[in-house]
This record gives C-alpha cells, sequence and structure tokens, in this order.
C-alpha cells in the first residue's frame, strides 16, 4: 500500500481501570517509485484534438541513483509517449500524447514505467482512452460482471447487454458490427431510423481454463458517417 493509512487495535486486560485499550497508527506509506499525478491517466478528446499528459516520475529510495530504464505499453496505436529528463537528478518527465485519428471509442490500457529500483522495477500506469463523437454510445463500456462459465457443474449462462447508438443532425447508418472475441454476438436493432439504434451483445462463456477467468475484447460498429466510420467499444465478463 501507499499514501496515507490509519490502523487501530484494542487491548484488552485485567486491569479494572483500563480494561480496554484502544491503540492507533497512522501515517503516510511512501512508495518505492512516485508517479505524479497519481491515479488513472485520462485521455479524452474529439477527433482531431491534441490531447497531452505529463507525469513525474522520481524515487524515495534515497541511496538509489534512480534511472527510468524503459518505457512500454499495450496501447501503443492510442497513444505515443515520451520520456525527458527533469529539472534535476534522478527526476524523469513521461509525456503521453493521445492519437488525434482514433475513432469513436472507450478503452483501456496500461504504461508500463521500468526503472534501475531493484525493490520496484516496473511501475503500471492505467490510461483511459476516449474519442467524443456526435454519435454516442451508451454504455460506452459494456461489462457483463461475474458469469458462470462452463466447467464441471454444467454449461456456462449466456448473458445480453444492450447498447444505444445515437448520433444528432445529419441522418446515420449502423452497416454492420465486428467482435474481435468469438465469444461475443451482435445483433442490430433500429430504434429511429437514421438517429438511433440498438445493439444487443451476448456474450456465450466458454469453458473455464482457470480460478479467476476474464475474457474481454473489442466491440467495432461500422457506419455509414464519413467522419465517424467506426466507434469502438469495450466489452468483458469475468467467471463467477
Amino acid at each position: 500500500m501507499h499514501g496515507k493509512f490509519s490502523k487501530s487495535a484494542t487491548v484488552e486486560s485485567n486491569d479494572p481501570s483500563h480494561p480496554h485499550l484502544a491503540v492507533t497508527v497512522s501515517g503516510i506509506a511512501l512508495s518505492y517509485v512516485n508517479v505524479v499525478p497519481e491515479g488513472t491517466l485520462y485521455m479524452h478528446g474529439r477527433y482531431g484534438d491534441a490531447v497531452e499528459q505529463t507525469l513525474t516520475v522520481t524515487s524515495n529510495e534515497k541511496d538509489l541513483d534512480f534511472k527510468v530504464t524503459g518505457v512500454r505499453s499495450n496501447i501503443d496505436d492510442k497513444v505515443t509517449y515520451a520520456l525527458e529528463d527533469g529539472t534535476k537528478p534522478g527526476e524523469y518527465t513521461l509525456k503521453v500524447y493521445k492519437n488525434p485519428k482514433l475513432p469513436t471509442l472507450s478503452t483501456y490500457g496500461s504504461i508500463f514505467i521500468e526503472t534501475n529500483s531493484a525493490k520496484w522495477p516496473e511501475t503500471t500506469v492505467q490510461v483511459h482512452v476516449m474519442t467524443k463523437g456526435s454519435i454516442t454510445v451508451s454504455p460506452s463500456i459494456v461489462n457483463y460482471g461475474a458469469v458462470k462459465f462452463t466447467d464441471d457443474n454444467g454449461p456456462g449462462t449466456p448473458a445480453t447487454k444492450s447498447v444505444v447508438v445515437t448520433k444528432t443532425g445529419a441522418p446515420f447508418k449502423i452497416k454492420d458490427v465486428t467482435l474481435s472475441n468469438p465469444n461475443y454476438k451482435a445483433i442490430i436493432d433500429t430504434v429511429t431510423p437514421g438517429q438511433q439504434y440498438r445493439v444487443e451483445v451476448t456474450f456465450n462463456p466458454p469453458v473455464r481454463t482457470k480460478a479467476r477467468h476474464t475474457e474481454s475484447g473489442e466491440m467495432i460498429i461500422h457506419t455509414d458517417d464519413p467522419k465517424e466510420p467506426s466507434v469502438r467499444v469495450q466489452v468483458v465478463a469475468r467467471s463467477q
């Protein structure tokens, strides 16, 4: 853990005056590697927008000649990054840039910062990338939560979620829907022609192969809109 913490304990004794004594310990747990700002990095913008975020990376190991030895990510098609020396020794600046030509989408990924710290050689920064457009998708991420997968106790239980796709202004049409994971299937239903559609996405659970089995993927909604020819939505389900 890192950051502020507070823990308490109760000591019971045979002291008649003080049979119960509360002891509280609080403080700040320092991580070996600091990344500021903390938490998820949000890269949100419309198509063509220049979106940039800056991270500062330092170390709390006073006896270490701290170095960032490398940076990589699992979303190199969605963000680029540049590592620079900071204003003082042992400080680094990591600039992250959103790909301005991404289609409408909402997805998560990670950036991995590698260092020469033997105690904490790698730090993970979660990144949320979103491209906003005139075509809106609700919900922006299809999360099925815990689903029964196929196992020794019987077959899995299919689950269906609905995604509503809407556009204001000029009319549009959904041409088709593709999914990167074959365990998901989609059906398009017209709500208001040219304005709103409903996509029914069904998850068919596969055979459970591990204790915590997660099936994720990307749904791409292809449209006839020349500015937004595709809308990307993340889908994810986990085993019970």
